[in-house]
This record gives C-alpha cells, structure tokens and sequence, in this order.
C-alpha cells in the first residue's frame, strides 16, 4: 500500500528520529525539510532571496516537499515527511494523497516536558551539510508560536519510551510488526 506520512511537532519532539523509523519500515524515503533547506542556503544567492521572512523559507520547503511527495506517489513509492508543518500545507498533501489513492496519516510528536525537550536539543548534532542547530533560546521562542494540526493525527510524546512510540505509530498506520 503507498503512502505518505506526515511527521510534525515542534523542533526537540524526535521528528526525524520517528520519520526515519517509519521510513525504514515502509522501505521509502524521507523528505526533510532541513535537508531540502540546506541545498538552497549553499547557494547564497537564493538563500538571501529566501531566508526572510520565515514565511516565504517556509513556502519554499512545503513547495519542494511537494513536489517530492508527488514524484515519489507518481512512480508507486511511499514517502515521510519530516518537518514543523502548518494547516494549509498538510491540506495539500491529504489532496495529494487522495489523488494518487495513497493513505495519509498525520503523526505530531510533542514532549510534554521542557526540560527533557531542552536536554535533547542542546545535545543533538545532526550533521546536515550547510544546515545550523537551534539553540535553546530559539527553540524556547518558537514554542510559543506552535500551533498544533488539526485531527486526525496521532500525538506521541518524547516522555515515552522511542520504541513505545514506534508500535503505537506502527498501529495507528497499518504497519506490521517487523
């Protein structure tokens, strides 16, 4: 069964970690925001078009990440994607989907602990060439101006053991155990 899985929360939640695991379950890629981003900010002369106002940076990735989706649906091929999305972009994909006859699921991750979230953001390194880590502060500031997405979706959170949060993901989508 194709399929395209969004994988939303706020920046620390274990977005990519949990995309990657349902991508290795489904044998299919993940399309990342931060990846895609940091393409385009290696090209300075783009970046600078498109680094402000993070609305038009977001723009930008949902428009490449759609287009990869539909690419991917096209040619038979499931795909998760990976980012802090919003409303109106995860209306498209549930369009996309239905036009392709592919399963949509929504998972948002959260972490229902501060501290933890913090923890887990100061220590992580993704090594994403040409990409940044937010800090902390960042982070702190951008919790704020979340807005969670609409049901249906499936909410896991951080404070739960990962392979916890992978059985629940894998039952809410249909993937059986591997």
């Amino acid at each position: 069964m194709q399929r395209l899985v969004l994988v939303s929360g706020p920046t620390g939640t274990g977005k990519s970690v949990l995309a990657n695991a349902i991508a290795s379950d489904l044998l299919c890629a993940v399309g990342s925001f931060d990846w895609l981003m940091s393409a385009l900010r290696s090209i300075s002369a783009v970046w600078q078009v498109i680094e402000l106002p993070a609305e038009r940076q977001r723009a930008v990735g949902w428009s490449l990440l759609t287009r990869l989706a539909e690419q991917e649906l096209r040619h038979g091929r499931s795909l998760v994607l990976d980012l802090v999305a919003r409303e109106q972009p995860r209306q498209e994909w549930l369009s996309l989907a239905a036009r392709y006859r592919a399963a949509f699921g929504v998972i948002e991750c959260t972490c229902g602990n501060a501290a933890l979230q913090r923890e887990r953001v100061e220590r992580r390194r993704r090594d994403i060439p040409g990409w940044y880590e937010l800090t902390w502060s960042q982070v702190e500031a951008s919790r704020t101006n979340y807005v969670a997405l609409e049901e249906p979706k499936l909410v896991v959170d951080a404070l739960h053991p990962f392979e916890q949060n992978v059985a629940v993901v894998r039952e809410y989508l249909g993937i059986p155990t591997v």
